[in-house]
């Protein structure tokens, strides 16, 4: 079932019908607005997962190609490559040292090590 739903949401016909409902109130995907099933959040977790797929193809992000998207398991494995590359930019982020000189205040959040 899920590879059906994930063919589906490749679709360019219900990409384009999902990034339309988001941009207009009076499309919707299904007949129902509310109380959705279990095979409708699926499709929808796909499509968005497929949009942002077709989002970072247009912006011209290393490493993904319309073959990988055509592709599950090249897909899943570029999905993983950017869920860990968020993270080390996270984490650089959460580091940055603050200069003890700088005559701007600053605040610095820490989290708990894992």
């Amino acid at each position: 079932m899920e590879n059906i739903l994930r063919k589906l949401a490749r679709s360019y016909k219900y990409r384009f019908l999902y990034a339309r409902t988001k941009e207009c109130a009076g499309i919707k995907l299904f007949h129902n607005e509310q109380d959705f099933t279990t095979i409708q959040m699926l499709f929808m977790q796909w499509l968005e997962i497929y949009n942002m797929l077709y989002s970072d193809l247009s912006s011209k992000e290393p490493f993904i190609s319309e073959e990988v998207i055509e592709d599950d398991i090249r897909a899943e494995a570029y999905l993983y490559y950017r869920s860990k590359k968020k993270d080390e930019s996270t984490d650089k982020r959460r580091k940055k040292v603050v200069d003890p000189t700088s005559p701007i205040p600053s605040v610095i959040f820490k989290t708990k090590e894992k």
